[in-house]
């Protein structure tokens, strides 16, 4: 389902399937586009939150996917995201002295470059940028930049190889 009102592009041969939500309940809101040939799977939640998500060409969304996007997200060309995997492109305010629900909201925004794979289960959060063909491992929780083809897992997520 496309949120009514919504700003969007859709490429050629996408295929989204009709349980997802895009743009979930922004009322025109931000902006979503995605390139030719992305696939999102079952269950999944593209929420701009007012930001922009940008999907590059051949970009796998595998089901049970969310993203928060009010920084923006953009992940490029024939990136794989696996199942259940969550990302955060914005923080709430922590300061003591005020309601947390009260405090303005933060986004920084998340980038993932091409080629990339993201593992089951993973968390990736507000201000990350993963480069080039970089692969992240399953259930990690990635809070630090990732260097192009280089390869991550943990929680919290750090370099435990390289692709060669």
């Amino acid at each position: 389902m496309i949120a009514k009102n919504l700003n969007y592009t859709i490429g050629k041969t996408c295929q989204i399937d009709p349980t997802s939500y895009i743009g979930y309940h922004e009322n025109g809101k931000g902006i979503i586009s995605l390139g030719n040939s992305v696939v999102v799977r079952h269950g999944c939640l593209l929420r701009t939150c007012g930001g922009r998500i940008g999907i590059g060409d051949g970009v796998v969304i595998n089901y049970g996917f969310i993203c928060h996007a009010m920084g923006g997200l953009t992940i490029g060309d024939f990136t794989l995201i696996s199942p259940n995997v969550q990302m955060y492109a914005q923080n709430h305010g922590i300061n003591a002295k005020q309601l947390i629900k009260r405090q303005a909201q933060t986004g920084k925004g998340i980038i993932i470059r091409e080629d990339c794979w993201i593992g089951a289960g993973s968390i990736i959060l507000d201000g990350v940028i993963i480069g080039d063909g970089a692969v992240v491992g399953a259930g990690s929780v990635v809070t630090k930049n990732i260097p192009s083809y280089e390869i991550w897992a943990g929680n919290p997520a750090r370099k435990i190889g390289e692709r060669k």
